[in-house]
């Protein structure tokens, strides 16, 4: 008996959720990358930025490329064929100017500054999706998508903003960020028409881990984890967050409009406090709760 994974299952055999498939592939993400925030936590302890970059992505590309050969999907024979240009593209944009972006930029301006911005990536999302694919978008949708970024800066910025000097110019290289995923997204939802996510997930992800390579190396050089908990939160980031991660977004795309999709972002700041006060301490207090409140109000909204 061969088991399908579930991104090659088709809508009408899920039991649950039967015409929101696109919903629970979201749900399984935003679930990987807000719990992510511990283990990028553990692991910039030992190892700088750019390389834990490096290195979760150099783990996710031999992942992806065996499911894409266990799953059909694709054969040497058709390499030739395909259109690389796109998939540079999306390497650079999704993979590498997105990491480089955030994680320069955070060190350039306050945590909750930064979060702010990098959570702004579904109203972006939404712009430019009406923008440049045309997907319609209500006002009910409108009102949902605003509902939950204000809910979202509630919950990051609890605490206050702290403004340093040069914060001006890290709240820009982060808007580097938001943008780069935006273009990530959206150039994916077009090329989905003609190309698998797996595909597009798998090649996106080599090349732009071949683009990181020389970055890591020419600022940060070779640093190789030596501590059991470092590895074990780069194995963690490489299989979850980043192979997994990124083909569930990828595929829930594929379902559903990039606005409805980057509605679900909103989840992530509160998926990562949730887990930030399990397992590091962190406190959640009343305004954690109303936050919460309208993020889950606005994604209800917002994906109606």
């Amino acid at each position: 008996m061969v088991i399908k994974p579930i991104w090659m299952i088709p809508a009408s055999h899920l039991c649950v959720w039967k015409m929101n498939k696109g919903a629970i592939f979201l749900l399984i993400t935003v679930f990987f990358w807000g719990t992510s925030f511990i283990f990028v936590k553990i692991g910039l302890e030992e190892v700088p930025p750019v390389t834990l970059a490096l290195l979760r992505f150099a783990i996710a590309v031999p992942l992806l490329f065996l499911l894409m050969r266990r799953s059909g999907v694709d054969h040497p024979g058709s390499w030739r064929k395909r259109e690389w240009g796109p998939l540079l593209f999306l390497g650079l944009t999704g993979v590498t100017l997105y990491h480089l972006f955030q994680n320069i930029g955070m060190g350039f301006t306050s945590a909750s500054e930064s979060s702010v911005i990098i959570a702004s990536n579904p109203v972006f999302i939404a712009l430019f999706s009406r923008l440049l694919l045309g997907e319609k978008l209500s006002r009910l949708k409108a009102m949902g998508i605003l509902l939950a970024f204000a809910g979202v800066v509630l919950v990051v910025v609890r605490d206050g903003i702290a403004v340093a000097s040069s914060s001006f110019l890290g709240d820009v290289i982060c808007l580097g960020s938001v943008f780069s995923w935006v273009a990530y997204s959206l150039y994916t939802k077009k090329r989905l028409l003609r190309s698998s996510a797996l595909e597009i997930t798998a090649f996106s992800s080599l090349f732009g881990t071949i683009f990181l390579a020389p970055v890591a190396l020419a600022t940060e050089g070779v640093t190789v984890p030596v501590i059991p908990e470092s590895w074990l939160s780069i194995l963690v980031l490489g299989v979850f967050a980043s192979a997994i991660g990124y083909l569930l977004w990828n595929r829930a795309l594929s379902e559903i409009t990039a606005s409805e999709a980057g509605s679900y972002l909103f989840l992530i700041p509160v998926i990562a406090s949730v887990f930030a006060f399990i397992f590091l301490g962190e406190r959640l207090d009343c305004i954690f709760f109303a936050g919460s409140a309208l993020v889950i109000l606005g994604l209800v909204l917002s994906t109606r």
